[in-house]
């Protein structure tokens, strides 16, 4: 049989530069050039002078946050010190004026009267000090603190000391819920209805005491405001304590960075989800049994009160609160600062009764010391507005 031959294979040549190469010819991987793959170029690496350069950056930019941050640090350490100057200033010339002219200035009975005023004053000054920081006024204290005076003073004949305080603090609490209500709820702004409410309570006293005044027969109850520890009246410690707690709640609650909120931008909390009419209904309630409190340890101290008591008190917690450092703008709070201006208002009292100077006068320093807090307070939101907009260094 005839057999076919076989197909020639034909060897096409390889036309591929890599073919021509030794270490193709040798059997290894030639190595790809750079031009064939951009994507698989190997990474150069930063040399020494590129690397020192962004470590001096690095370095430039820490230092920049560091003097930033402590520029930061100075300005909140000025703002302190104008918001506490206002009040430590004429501390420390009242006390000592006191001290160099008044007689029986430092005596012991005469010190031990001074901090039962003051805790007294100063524990009213606390309620006040929320409502005035979330932009709200109180004129209704005086009164509201004189309605509970006289209810303590009734329930202390009629049960007992523990019952009687009880009822007066509840009495104040249940006041300043009625502001906060009418306030939140009757949308009435709050001057003008503590206005209206500091004539209704103080009505309701005169119609409560008839007019007379009521003696408290509980000599237990009337201990409480001359009873002391370690040589320190019970009343000042009370309101040293109450100072504390309300401190620590502006500074470390929630409630508190709620108060400085709606002070500072009653829309802008709305904003963040802040329940302002909840925030004001408490500052009020708190007011009110602030006002309590003072009350039960007033008719302590007293022994009698009547429909007269706590005349005038609202202008003395709006004095110390302002020349305290809060702001009557809102926004702003200082407890520690509301408690020294209850010392120097009680000094400056006792001063002008020991120098026999007659009431009326009183009045007229109560008025200027209030016309010096407003300006303090204007002076120091001016200062504020200054550092905040960069014109202090």
């Amino acid at each position: 049989m005839h057999r076919s031959s076989p197909r020639l294979r034909t060897a096409v040549p390889c036309t591929s530069p890599d073919a021509m190469s030794p270490s193709y010819a040798a059997g290894t991987s030639p190595r790809r050039t750079s031009s064939a793959h951009p994507s698989a170029r190997p990474r150069r690496r930063p040399t020494m002078p590129e690397t020192a350069t962004v470590r001096a950056a690095d370095e430039l930019v820490a230092a920049e946050r560091d003097r930033s941050a402590e520029r930061a640090r100075r300005a909140d350490q000025r703002r302190r010190l104008l918001q506490n100057s206002g009040v430590l200033v004429p501390f420390l010339l009242v006390l000592i004026a006191g001290l160099a002219i008044v007689p029986n200035f430092a005596s012991a009975s005469n010190v031990t009267n001074m901090l039962v005023n003051a805790a007294i004053l100063a524990i009213v000054g606390y309620g006040m000090t929320l409502v005035i920081a979330v932009r709200g006024i109180d004129l209704s204290v005086g009164s509201a603190q004189a309605l509970a005076a006289c209810v303590a003073a009734a329930a202390v004949n009629a049960s007992g000391p523990l019952v009687g305080a009880a009822v007066g603090i509840a009495v104040g609490a249940a006041l300043g819920l009625v502001n906060g209500l009418i306030v939140t709820q009757a949308k009435v702004p709050g001057f003008i209805g503590t206005l209206a409410t500091m004539s209704v309570f103080r009505g309701a006293v005169l119609l409560f005491t008839g007019g007379a005044p009521i003696m408290i027969a509980s000599a237990g109850f009337k201990d409480v405001a001359t009873s002391s520890l370690l040589g320190i009246p019970v009343p000042f410690l009370i309101a040293v304590a109450a100072g504390g707690a309300m401190w620590f709640t502006l500074e470390r609650m929630r409630f508190g960075k709620h108060v400085v909120a709606v002070g500072g931008s009653p829309e802008a909390a709305v904003d963040t989800g802040i329940s302002v009419n909840r925030v004001l209904l408490l500052s009020y309630l708190v007011a009110g049994a602030s006002a309590g409190v003072g009350g039960v340890l007033l008719a302590s101290q007293l022994g009698v009160v009547n429909g007269s008591v706590s005349a005038g008190l609202e202008l003395q917690a709006i004095a110390i609160v302002v020349l305290g450092g809060t702001s009557m703008a809102g926004g702003r709070a200082n407890i520690v600062g509301t408690f020294v201006a209850a010392l120097l208002l009680a000094m400056i009292n006792s001063g002008l009764n020991l120098l026999n100077v007659p009431s009326f006068y009183q009045y007229v320093a109560l008025g200027l010391l209030l016309i010096f807090a407003l300006s303090v307070d204007g002076a120091q939101r001016a200062a504020v507005r200054r550092m905040l907009e960069g014109r202090l260094s």
